[in-house]
């Protein structure tokens, strides 16, 4: 469904060369549950943003289903990461000025759906997340794993094909961390979603179906779960 394929990303700070990514090759399969493992500064988050469109490659390709996204029109590519892929980020990023329900809606807004069916969307995604008593509430009178399932029932609200999570539980306590993966394992086995979780934590890439582990760039294997595809 979603692939790299020979994938290179430098990035200039001064006069250094950052290779964060490094001829990476990799497939995610329709409905899987993938972690991509590895130490700070191995390149996991930069693989996942050039795998969501939100970055381009120097050099390589990333592939949604066959079309290479650094060739597609500047709406087409608009359209891939506002409906075929959510994100979901380590801080949040919701609009402390906003309820949870506008929150939400807002992906809505910008695709242009009507004011009617934004809320009714919203509040369902808000009750799948377990969040039904908080549409009016306010980032600031929300639990970090509540800010987090906000945050995911955001990136639902489109009915995405995959989810690229980046340190999900990274902000949170063991416990609402727990909840959090528990809630997106479910909704990769309820509903197929294609999940992808950037993570250094053991015990949240056991949950995967498939593990890979980066260093210095590169795919390689670590010993407990293989490498590639």
């Amino acid at each position: 469904m979603l692939e790299a394929l020979g994938v290179v990303r430098t990035y200039r700070l001064g006069r250094a060369a950052v290779h964060a990514v490094r001829g990476v090759d990799l497939e995610v399969h329709e409905g899987e549950f993938l972690a991509i493992t590895g130490p700070s500064g191995s390149g996991k988050s930069t693989l996942l943003n050039l795998l969501g469109g939100l970055d381009v490659p120097d050099r390589g390709e990333v592939r949604y289903r066959g079309r290479v996204l650094s060739q597609q029109s500047r709406n087409t590519l608009a359209e891939f990461r506002g409906q075929k892929v959510g994100f979901v980020f380590q801080t949040f990023n919701l609009i402390p000025t906003f309820s949870a329900q506008k929150n939400v809606e807002l992906p809505l807004v910008f695709q242009g759906v009507g004011r009617r069916e934004r809320r009714v969307r919203a509040a369902e995604r808000l009750e799948q997340v377990g969040l039904a008593g908080r549409l009016g509430h306010r980032p600031g009178e929300l639990s970090g794993g509540e800010q987090q399932r906000v945050a995911i029932a955001r990136a639902l609200v489109a009915d995405p094909e995959v989810l690229l999570c980046d340190e999900p539980t990274g902000n949170l306590d063991s416990a609402s961390g727990a909840q959090i993966m528990d809630l997106l394992a479910r909704l990769n086995r309820e509903r197929g979603i294609a999940l992808v979780v950037v993570t250094h934590e053991p015990e949240v890439a056991r949950l995967a179906g498939r593990r890979v582990h980066m260093r210095d760039g590169r795919i390689v294997p670590d010993g407990d779960g293989g490498a590639g595809r």
